[in-house]
């Protein structure tokens, strides 16, 4: 006999059922989920169905007995979907009533119709053992499959209530114990003991499950956090590497661009001086002579400005961007090369205005690359031209630059753009890659193919704008 009376016990265990699950849905307010929902809906309709038990005395036996058993399936059933929903696993509520209906109806059959007080209580106990089985066994697919600590206590918790109601089953078709779940005895308390214990470390091991998850995921979008932004940085420091380089293959045509007008300066100058010293001044050639000095200077400080813009980092100032000015002030940085290496341009571009939104650094860039990467692919050739042209429309602004090169490879064709790919010996393979990333972060493209009639042709297209 026990000291305790089994009743009450089952009253205060339905409480606790109640309380429990109530608990958990503020603990986990911040974290909507169905899974939550069905867990507490489950973990409250299984308390009522305890405190049905426990009234026994108290309440029509329609009540304590199928309406109780069904009630209490269906919260079990309930919490087992829960766990599915973790899973990502699909679940039928509508199918779960309907197999409850079905052991609800073979119940009534062994408790009305045979009138067999073993059969009704061994079926009870056989319906919940498979369910908090199969809850185990949802619980430790939830462990392994998440790495969740919380999951292997919740279904040990689980796996050994469904161990007592197979060995309480046992009992009961022996002869050995009362086919009443509220008798009194060491069987009925171990029962109900064990249904305190998975009211309360069960719904603890279910709180830990999601707290678990959600570290997880915190520590998953930090990673990621870290690694965009870590991406982000090194894409900075390549496309920096890359100016770099860029300015160390132009040195030569920079130096020649400035000792142009530095020069011109100096002669100015000195025939100022000279022309004062000797006393044979003439105020007209004077003012000649230093309106030459300072369109030269003007000169001088919109290249140095043009190389600045190459050498700082990038950081995207968006504006209006007249795209045949952009075309003019990257042709004069490369007017050097361009002469050095006997190349000839033929240009092709609309009348009409042709405004872009965009970084105009950034920009220049894209056409800085590939009118670049166009002269190097003919660095070895006989014919020399490049074909520029510059279609604008009030949907977009097409520009396409062609060589006389040897085109593409059919290795080439297929990582072309890609970064570090180059078909030249000593590049980084970037100078396309970037102008690609530029392109896109404008809304528009950059593709790069094979002309018909020979060469490679590179194809910009940006959105147009209405300034």
């Amino acid at each position: 006999m026990t000291v305790y009376h089994i009743p009450t016990v089952y009253l205060i265990t339905g409480m606790l059922y109640l309380i429990l699950p109530l608990t958990i849905w503020f603990v986990l307010i911040n974290q909507p989920s169905k899974a939550k929902s069905l867990w507490c809906a489950g973990g409250g309709l299984f308390g009522v169905g305890l405190l049905m038990v426990g009234l026994r005395a108290q309440l029509p036996a329609w009540v304590t007995y199928p309406l109780a058993n069904g009630l209490m399936w269906f919260a079990v059933a309930l919490q087992a979907t829960a766990l599915r929903r973790a899973l990502d696993l699909s679940f039928a509520l509508k199918k779960t009533a309907l197999l409850v209906g079905v052991s609800l109806s073979v119940f009534e059959f062994f408790r009305l119709g045979l009138q067999d007080a073993i059969l009704r209580f061994s079926w009870s106990m056989l319906i919940f053992m498979v369910l908090f089985a199969y809850i185990a066994y949802l619980a430790w697919r939830i462990s392994t499959t998440h790495q969740l600590k919380s999951g292997r206590w919740l279904a040990a918790v689980y796996a050994i209530t469904a161990i007592l109601m197979f060995i309480r089953m046992q009992r009961v078709i022996l002869g050995l114990t009362e086919p009443d779940a509220v008798a009194n005895g060491v069987d009925s308390g171990l029962t109900v003991m064990n249904g305190i214990l998975i009211s309360i470390f069960g719904n603890f091991a279910f709180v830990g499950i999601f707290l678990e998850r959600s570290s997880q995921a915190e520590i998953r979008a930090t990673a990621e956090r870290v690694r965009q932004e870590e991406s982000a940085r090194l894409g900075e420091q390549i496309a920096q590497l890359e100016r770099q380089r860029t300015l160390g293959t132009m040195s030569a045509s920079f130096a020649h661009e400035l000792s142009q007008p530095l020069t011109a300066i100096l002669m100015d100058a000195q025939a100022i001086k000279i022309s004062v010293a000797s006393g044979d001044s003439n105020s007209k050639e004077i003012l000649e002579s230093i309106e030459e000095i300072e369109n030269s200077t003007q000169r001088t400080v919109k290249l140095v400005e043009r190389i600045r813009n190459f050498i700082r980092p990038a950081q995207a100032d968006y504006e209006l961007v007249d795209f045949k000015t952009l075309l003019d002030d990257v042709a004069q940085l490369l007017a050097y090369d361009i002469r050095k290496h006997k190349i000839k341009f033929e240009f092709d571009v609309d009348a009409a205005p042709c405004w872009v939104h965009g970084d105009r650094v950034q920009l220049s860039q894209i056409v800085l690359n590939v009118y670049r990467n166009a002269m190097e692919a003919m660095a070895s050739g006989a014919r020399k031209k490049i074909f520029v042209s510059l279609e604008c429309s009030e949907k977009s602004v097409v520009l396409r630059v062609r060589d006389t090169g040897p085109g593409l490879s059919v290795d080439m064709k297929s990582v072309v753009g890609e970064p570090f790919m180059s078909s030249k010996e000593d590049g980084l393979g970037v100078g396309l890659s970037i102008s690609k990333t530029i392109a896109e972060m404008h809304s528009g493209s950059l593709t790069i193919s094979n002309a018909v009639d020979g060469g490679a042709i590179v194809e910009l297209n940006l959105p147009a704008v209405n300034p």
